[in-house]
């Protein structure tokens, strides 16, 4: 059987929600989405956790709560030992990730997760913001640093650490300049107003590009402490497997 986590925890979700197209408006994902997780379990487990047999809207079965519920009974007590685990020894390693504009807050994260919290290994990678969301949400980074939440799932473990604004820049007509985010987000047709068009997922490339050539696009201000009105929020979220006791000593040195 292939490693079903991923899947096994959004089925742990979706099942509070009465059907497949209720759960996709509150786990973050679309209804196609969604469906593949679930069919994917289906196949793999050989059940059935839709009953598809209502000519509209599929409710979920017995065995979906019965296998949502021994999934999240298994997470608890993993996080229990690793709460454990971590009451009684130094935390051995964290994989951050962040994106480039938000580098000073990462950067003083992992200076006090040295410092003050004991953490001895500490992997920083920089992310444009849909491989940050899709890492997270994978379960491949324990702590990120972004402008946005992932998904439209609420998170346990999140803090407001300041804001950031977007400056709009327009020196040179000839080149459109946008991150990968921007560009997947972007108007196409618009876009076709311009001559060339310069995509980079570094926030260094395009800030030398504007400083050198010019170009029409947005860059983000330094971030800041505190609130700002038409700002975007500089947020911190934890991984759901992160220890509580880690969290709560990262968020006390950031805040001292």
């Amino acid at each position: 059987m292939q490693q079903l986590y991923y899947e096994l925890s959004v089925l742990a979700k979706a099942v509070h929600f009465k059907n497949l197209s209720a759960a996709a408006l509150h786990v973050g994902l679309s209804q196609p989405q969604l469906s593949r997780i679930i069919a994917k379990i289906e196949d793999e487990l050989k059940i059935v956790l839709l009953d598809r047999s209502a000519k509209r809207k599929s409710g979920w079965t017995a065995v979906a709560f019965q296998l949502a519920e021994i999934f999240e009974k298994s997470i608890r007590r993993l996080e229990l030992e690793m709460q454990g685990i971590s009451n009684n020894q130094m935390v051995g390693e964290l994989h951050i990730g962040t994106l480039e504009g938000l580098s000073d807050f990462a950067l003083k994260a992992v200076r006090l997760c040295f410092e003050e919290v004991g953490v001895k290994k500490i992997t920083l990678d920089i992310f444009d913001l849909n491989e940050l969301e899709a890492n997270f949400l994978s379960g491949n980074l324990d702590l990120i640093f972004t402008s946005k939440q992932p998904g439209r799932q609420k998170f346990k473990y999140l803090m407001e650490l300041g804001f950031q604004k977007l400056e709009e820049i327009n020196t040179n007509k000839n080149f459109a300049v946008l991150s990968s985010f921007e560009y997947g987000r972007s108007n196409k047709k618009e876009l076709e107003a311009y001559p060339h068009i310069l995509v980079s997922n570094s926030l260094a490339m395009r800030k030398s590009w504007f400083e050198k050539t010019g170009g029409t696009g947005h860059m983000p201000t330094e971030a800041k402490r505190g609130r700002a009105k038409d700002a975007e929020p500089v947020l911190m979220i934890g991984s759901e497997l992160l220890s509580p006791v880690l969290w709560e000593n990262i968020t006390t040195a950031i805040s001292e």
